[in-house]
């Protein structure tokens, strides 16, 4: 019997594979690009689930996004009234029964502006992610902290922009990047380089770590993040213009236009626009990660079904072009199973050829990009899993051919043309 595990048989096929060699680099060339779409597919699939299940480092549940913005009108024309309304309005919303508290910031959740800037430590210098914010932003978004503290009052007299080192808060991933296993707290970090007036940029100490904060949603990758303090008294800072509001439990959507009617009269030359960070984690979900994958998933999968009944039919008419050799064989006492096995053996051979110049492919990958775009883990686990699939989907492709040769009897195969 022919058993394709068999090592003199698995010699006879390589040898018959490579003889043929010009009539089987079509199907190689098949079987290797459907190897890498579905490597793509596998590697895709793999880092949104990987992502998902490490912590967001937040709450979104009954929090408010308020973007405000001033008037063309507006009458004033200095920071001193710009502040003096914000903090109106900060004292107003806290008054309120619906609401447990309030926070300004420069970059919410699920936005898509970001703000980077480099950070060097130790001869270290690595892009973080910084959001400017005042100092609830823990209790408005469930931020827990691992180490240290959150900003406070005492704070105050790192502000300004007179001030040489600054209170900053950064989450464990940059934790890890700067400091290692040393605590960072209480530890220096430091803007490379110089003000535009040659004096060097603000010392960043930390005040405080937090477990995570991944602003993009459950599907981003961590990165390394940094939160520096606003005072609402410090006139020289900018004000950030987006305003974020915890609100209790049973607030619904019939609370936005009073709510829209208070914050008027606080500051009555800007103008408000609101929604919920639900509605911003829902449409950055969709319009950043789901539909593209979606789209990246069709097509996918419409090569892939082109790669397979391409694969069908390449095979069927190599079965069908050498019926003859298949009737001596069956002649010679071959059973039908052995022609199914042959004719599968040999496919093997070629998804084995083509998935080594897949993976002598995806080796090149983080020589060129590294693992900025996928983990070393999602990085293997997706060659093995692509590697055991294409064996599988090769095999289901050839069974069908195989199984028509093997019905056919020696002597119609002898005869056939």
């Amino acid at each position: 019997m022919f058993n394709i595990f068999s090592l003199s048989h698995l010699q006879h096929l390589f040898k018959l594979v490579w003889n043929r060699k010009r009539s089987n680099m079509l199907m190689v060339l098949e079987i290797f690009a459907a190897f890498l779409v579905l490597y793509c597919v596998t590697s895709a699939i793999l880092h949104y689930v990987t992502n998902a299940q490490k912590p967001l480092g937040y709450s979104y549940k009954d929090v408010w996004n308020v973007s405000a913005s001033r008037k063309e009108t507006s009458p004033y024309t200095d920071k001193t009234s710009l502040f003096e309304a914000a903090q109106r309005l900060t004292n107003t919303l806290k008054q309120l029964p619906q609401v447990e508290s309030v926070s300004f910031i420069t970059n919410t959740p699920f936005s898509t502006s970001e703000w980077q800037t480099e950070i060097e430590r130790g001869g270290v210098t690595s892009r973080i992610s910084l959001s400017k914010t005042t100092d609830e932003l823990d209790k408005t978004l469930g931020i827990k902290l691992v180490q240290g503290r959150w900003f406070d009052a005492t704070d105050d007299v790192a502000n300004g922009t007179n001030a040489t080192i600054k209170p900053g808060i950064i989450n464990s991933v940059a934790a890890t990047t700067f400091f290692g296993t040393e605590n960072p707290v209480g530890k220096m970090l430091r803007e490379p380089g110089k003000y535009d007036d040659g004096t060097p940029r603000s010392g960043i100490r930390v005040v405080g770590v937090i477990e995570a904060y991944r602003k993009s949603g459950e599907f981003a990758v961590p990165g390394n993040v940094l939160f520096q303090r606003i005072s609402l008294r410090d006139t020289t800072a900018d004000l950030p213009y987006h305003i974020i509001i915890k609100m209790r439990d049973g607030v619904h959507a019939d609370f936005e236009e009073p709510l829209l009617k208070i914050m008027q009269q606080q500051a009555s030359d800007w103008d408000f626009q609101i929604t919920t960070l639900e509605q911003d984690h829902t449409q950055m979900q969709n319009i950043h990660y789901l539909f593209p994958l979606g789209i990246g998933l069709t097509v996918a999968a419409f090569l892939l079904i082109t790669v397979v009944l391409g694969l069908i039919g390449v095979v069927w008419q190599s079965v069908t072009r050498r019926m003859r050799e298949l009737g001596v064989r069956r002649a010679f006492g071959a059973t039908q199973g052995d022609v199914i096995f042959f004719v599968l053996g040999e496919v093997f051979v070629l998804t084995t050829f083509s998935v080594i110049l897949g993976l002598l492919v995806l080796a090149q990958f983080p020589i060129i990009v590294g693992f900025s775009i996928v983990s070393p883990q999602v990085y293997g686990l997706s060659m093995i899993l692509s590697v055991g699939a294409m064996f599988v989907m090769t095999s289901l492709c050839a069974l069908y051919p195989s199984r028509i040769a093997a019905v056919v009897q020696p002597s119609e195969a002898l005869r056939y043309e």
